[in-house]
């Protein structure tokens, strides 16, 4: 087994997330978002996957943490009768995975900004999802 290197707890959950890829000192790209499954959420981040990541996407993952020059603008479906929950993150790490036969892209997306209603609604979001009670729970136990 492992160590864990993460701080905080990680859910194992798919949601819904669209994202567009914002470079410093510029507007989101006009094209349509890319859309992605999560695989896990926590208060302080995201892995995100996909079947095929956009060529564009390599550019991602060059540069150091916190001065890279291309950020993510999600938006994660949370509750299904509220807007998404809208955070910028930059990429930390990626992997390439393989599920039967074919690859799985897995990105890990550190938040950097969330906004204020977004916070909001990740914190009870999170909150009723704990294993043994809320959403969960109702779901599946």
């Amino acid at each position: 087994m492992g160590l864990e290197k993460r701080k905080f707890q990680r859910l194992d959950l798919q949601l819904d997330v669209d994202v567009e890829i914002v470079t410093a000192g510029a507007s989101p790209s006009s094209g349509p978002p890319l859309r992605f499954k999560s695989r896990n959420l926590s208060d302080s981040g995201i892995c995100l996957e996909a079947n095929a990541i956009e060529i564009d996407a390599i550019s991602l993952i060059s540069g150091p943490p916190g001065a890279r020059d291309n950020r993510l603008r999600m938006r994660i479906s949370l509750f299904p009768d509220e807007v998404p929950c809208e955070a910028f993150g930059e990429v930390c790490w990626y992997d390439i995975a393989r599920d039967g036969s074919e690859f799985r892209y897995q990105l890990g997306i550190d938040f950097i900004k969330v906004s204020e209603d977004g916070k909001d609604q990740l914190a009870r979001f999170l909150k009723g999802v704990k294993p043994d009670t809320g959403l969960l729970h109702r779901l599946f136990g």
